[in-house]
Parts: structure tokens; C-alpha cells; sequence
């Protein structure tokens, strides 16, 4: 169930989303004059500033800013607090992550947990912040995207921060016959989500390791991977005369909206624009 509250003062607001078995929750601000009291969290907090600038105040001796397009983390347990900069106010995205998934996502990707403990500038990840965010306060029917947007957030955080693409194609990995198994059985259930922990039972791997093979030897992590072989589904289905709505259902998509962002990303047009070109062909 996804859980949201907010509250809203002059041009101040804040939500705050949380979807049940995630034990991710997510707070989407804007603070002007408001300052956070010394705290401290039992989980990894990443933020990620969408416009102006605050202080996360993690140093007693020195500010921490943050400017609009970084993205950094606070480890669990370390005291912070925290308050906009210049008259402009802030605008962030706030992700409250339990150490051991932050750490398994980070192990995915080959990068340090503590990799963010300095803002890295990220623009490109300040879209799937927002699109992450705005899946946390809607309804609980949409609970089933998480993975998804989960991943690809993770992807374009951590997946930017490391050259191990450089290395794909390795033939020795793609000879690993746990790795093809994994690709097999990917292929053959590209019309529903398969987890992480299912696949890395198939291949006999753990899930760390299963992804590390698989996107050194496909250059696209296992949910990447799986995404694409979805979208493909989807796009033969709607060729084949079924509908938006119904191709999203029928290959694991919340909803149609969730269908199409990505649909798009991928493909360049809507999934409404093949469906209309196919009821329009003539034979």
C-alpha cells in the first residue's frame, strides 16, 4: 500500500510517500525558511536537489552544499541537519533507504556505498528522482512499478558512476552457461516481471553476482534487460490489434502511463501511436 501526507506553507510544501514492503520511504520538498534541527536516520539518506541550494549540514566545522543536479548520501546513523541557501529556497527529492538494499544496489553496480558521500553532479538522474517521488504519493494500484523505477533510478545513479560497460561483450562471461540460462529464461517470460532473487535462483548465482555477469556479458543489467524484452512484447501486442491499456496489463505494466514512459524512452512514440498506425494499415 502506498502511504502519502502533506503539508503546505506560503511557497513551502512537503509530501511524503511510502510504499509498504519497499521499506523505502521518500520525502518531495520545498523549503525557504524552514531549518532542520540536528537528527539522525536508521537508513541511508539520498537526496537528490532539483532547484537552489541547501546545507546538509553533516560537519559540525564546515557546510556541506548541495547544489541543484547533485545528488549525494548521508550514511545511517550520522548526525545532519539542514537548511536552504540564498533567497531562492530549495527544492529536493529525499529517498530513505535501508542499508542492506542501498548496499545490494550498490554492489549491483560495482560502486562504493560511500561513493556519494560528496555531491556528484547527476543531471540526468533529476527526472527519475522526480518520476520516483511522484510514484510514491499516487495510488497503491501503481505499487507494482516500483521495481521498475526502483531499478532504473538506481541505474542512472550508480550506473553512471562506474566504466564497467567498457568491458562488455566478454566472451568468457557470455560462454558462463548461468548467465545464458539467465538470458533463456528472461526470454521466455518477457510478458510478466520476473525478481531479481527468481532469476539468480535459475542461474544459481546470488543476485549481486548474477548482475555483475549479466550486464558485462549483454552491457544492460538484468532489469534493463528484462524492460526491453517487455516493451518489445508490448509493441508486437499492440501490432497485433491490442490496446494500450490491455498490452500494459498483459506484459506486467501498472498502467498504461507507466507503459508509456517507457515505451517512449525506448521506442521514440507512444504506444497509442502504434496501436493508431496499425488500425490504420490496409492490406
Amino acid at each position: 500500500m502506498t502511504r502519502t501526507m502533506s503539508r503546505s506553507t506560503h511557497n513551502e510544501h512537503a509530501q511524503y510517500g511510502y510504499v509498504d514492503g519497499t521499506g523505502i520511504e521518500v520525502l518531495h520538498a520545498r523549503f525557504e525558511r524552514h531549518r532542520f534541527t540536528a537528527h539522525a536516520h536508521d537508513t541511508w539518506a539520498i537526496g537528490a536537489v532539483l532547484r537552489g541550494a541547501k546545507d546538509s549540514m553533516t560537519s559540525a566545522r564546515h557546510p556541506s552544499i548541495v547544489s541543484a543536479g547533485e545528488v549525494y548520501a548521508i550514511p545511517p546513523h550520522i548526525a545532519h541537519a539542514g537548511m536552504s541557501i540564498g533567497d531562492q529556497g530549495c527544492e529536493y527529492v529525499m529517498l530513505y533507504v535501508p542499508d542492506a538494499e542501498w548496499r545490494l544496489q550498490c554492489d549491483i553496480h560495482g560502486v562504493s556505498p560511500h561513493a556519494l558521500s560528496q555531491p556528484v553532479k547527476m543531471r540526468h538522474a533529476m527526472a527519475p528522482f522526480s518520476q520516483f517521488a511522484a510514484l510514491s504519493m499516487q495510488s497503491p494500484r501503481l505499487s507494482s512499478a516500483w521495481p521498475d523505477e526502483w531499478a532504473l533510478l538506481c541505474e542512472a545513479v550508480l550506473g553512471s558512476m562506474n566504466d564497467r560497460h567498457a568491458s562488455a561483450q566478454s566472451s568468457s562471461i557470455v560462454a558462463d552457461r548461468r548467465v545464458r540460462d539467465a538470458q533463456t529464461y528472461l526470454q521466455a517470460f518477457s510478458g510478466r516481471n520476473v525478481s531479481l532473487d527468481e532469476l539468480a535462483r535459475e542461474a544459481s548465482l546470488s543476485a549481486s553476482e548474477l548482475c555483475r555477469r549479466f550486464t558485462a556479458a549483454f552491457g544492460l543489467s538484468p532489469h534493463r534487460y528484462q524492460l526491453v524484452l517487455r516493451l518489445k512484447t508490448a509493441k508486437q501486442l499492440l501490432l497485433d490489434g491490442m490496446t494500450p491499456s490491455a498490452a500494459a496489463a498483459a506484459t506486467g505494466f501498472a498502467d498504461q502511463s507507466h507503459l508509456g514512459r517507457h515505451f517512449k524512452a525506448v521506442f521514440g512514440v507512444t504506444p497509442g501511436a502504434v496501436a493508431r498506425r496499425n488500425s490504420a494499415k490496409t492490406f
